[in-house]
């Protein structure tokens, strides 16, 4: 990618009103720029790199506002380059005012570049820059936990393990490839494939990670589904603590879905109470169920409510949805059942639940993080996070697969040496050894202008 040397600028704090904003400058030129719009009593271009000043930003000979300037001297930066970072009040106007100071000498940095040059600059890795953009969005303690491990280098180490294996081998097969008909100790098959496919096993399990990775990320995906008026929306709110659904007795209330983010024992959940699975001759409440099948499909879990009929015709409708192992069954308003029913819907694998006894809620919430909850130790151990880490692995295993079989098959080691280097270019994909423009667009293109 072609390195741009100019000097950007951009505010880095939210607008509005607060104590303070800070306005970020990186690049050559960045603190010769603020030292001619910046007044203290010591020069800046003289001062030590990281050092904060006190003075302050002059237009015309005109005060604008009392600062703190602090400065960070090339290389020792967060982009590798001469950076400065103004601290003024908290205004949206000054903030403004003083970025369109620095604009009439600098360029407004596009979405991410700071955290781009830091990674250009080699400060920081690919996956340590992805990493940046998790915790500008983390919500919650896992996805904070998951970030923070990968911006400290946890999968990058992991990649740089796995590739070193593979550099091993592939360096066995180039040297019987190229001094096949010198006197060199012949490649053990046997030893080559039981090692090869230990590192497969290992890219494998690698690739699940990401499964995980994206529900810590994005949120894991519940669906609440059920006939009208079975207590769907009750359930709903009682997730939420708060009456954020309408429930009524009149079936159909749900038109449409609704939907809310809480946070389960660290992990972010998004709930979707979903219009009921039925007939429906209204248009409008068509296009709600409608949105209902599409939610429901791409859902990592299924609440199938009822409160007395099994609606065995509607279950199969889910299963066709979604995978059985995706549905927990829910009998609701317990509280109107004999005991003896209660338990023959519990032989049957339903979860009790009673909003109006409050029971039943806690051993919901504890199904849904069934088989998705990660140790600390896994996550310190570095795990994917996103689709382009899982594509990029899923592609390295793929190839070593490859290998593999062509030493069964007794293809010759040339092939087997072209699959094992595929396998490392994806992995070198992932910390950024290889990498394309677009690849790297996309990545920072969700990021703040100011990070």
């Amino acid at each position: 990618m072609e390195y741009s040397h100019d000097t950007i600028s951009a505010i880095s704090t939210p607008l509005g009103i607060g104590g303070i904003s800070v306005l970020r400058i990186s690049g050559d030129e960045a603190i010769n720029i603020v030292s001619k719009i910046f007044k203290s009593k010591a020069n800046l271009e003289d001062q030590p790199s990281h050092k904060a000043i006190f003075g302050r930003i002059l237009d015309a000979g005109k005060l604008v506002d009392e600062v703190i300037v602090t400065i960070f001297k090339a290389p020792h930066s967060y982009t590798g380059e001469n950076v400065v970072e103004i601290s003024c009040h908290g205004s949206t106007f000054i903030t403004n005012q003083i970025l369109s100071i620095l604009l009439r000498n600098t360029r407004l940095a596009e979405p991410g570049e700071f955290t781009q040059r830091a990674f250009l600059n080699d400060k920081i890795g690919l996956t340590q820059a992805e990493a940046v953009g998790d915790l500008l969005t983390a919500k919650t303690k896992i996805s904070h936990l998951a970030a923070l491990q990968q911006y400290e280098g946890s999968l990058r180490k992991r990649i740089e393990k796995l590739l070193t294996q593979l550099t091993d081998f592939r360096t066995q097969l180039e040297l019987e490839i190229d001094f096949l008909e010198q006197d060199l100790d012949e490649i053990d098959n046997d030893n080559l494939l039981n090692g090869l496919s230990t590192l497969n096993q290992e890219l494998i399990y690698l690739a699940k990670t990401g499964e995980e990775g994206l529900i810590i990320k994005d949120g894991l995906k519940v669906s609440l589904v059920g006939a009208p008026n079975v207590g769907k929306s009750s359930i709903f709110n009682s997730f939420l603590e708060t009456e954020r659904a309408i429930v009524t007795p009149i079936p159909g209330t749900t038109r449409d879905y609704l939907e809310e983010v809480i946070s389960l024992n660290g992990y972010l959940v998004r709930v979707f109470d979903t219009a009921g699975l039925r007939e429906a001759t209204d248009q409008i409440e068509k296009i709600g169920i409608k949105r209902s099948y599409e939610i429901i499909e791409d859902s990592h879990k299924v609440l199938f409510v009822i409160d007395g009929d099994e609606n065995i015709k509607e279950y199969k409708t889910l299963s066709k949805l979604v995978d059985a192992d995706k549905i927990i069954k829910v009998l609701n308003k317990t509280d109107k059942f004999e005991e003896a029913e209660l338990q023959a819907f519990k032989k049957k694998g339903y979860v009790l639940c009673s909003n109006q006894e409050s029971s039943g809620l806690f051993e919901l919430k504890s199904s849904l993080l069934e088989n998705i909850e990660i140790s600390e130790e896994e996550l310190n151990s570095g795990i994917l996070t996103n689709t382009r880490q899982i594509a990029a692995v899923t592609k390295a295993t793929q190839s070593v697969s490859k290998a593999i079989q062509s030493i069964k098959n007794g293809m010759g080691y040339e092939f087997t040496a072209f699959d094992l280097k595929e396998a490392s270019t994806a992995l070198e994909e992932i910390i950024g050894r290889v990498t394309s423009d677009d690849i790297l667009n996309n990545i920072f293109a969700n990021f703040c202008i100011g990070k």
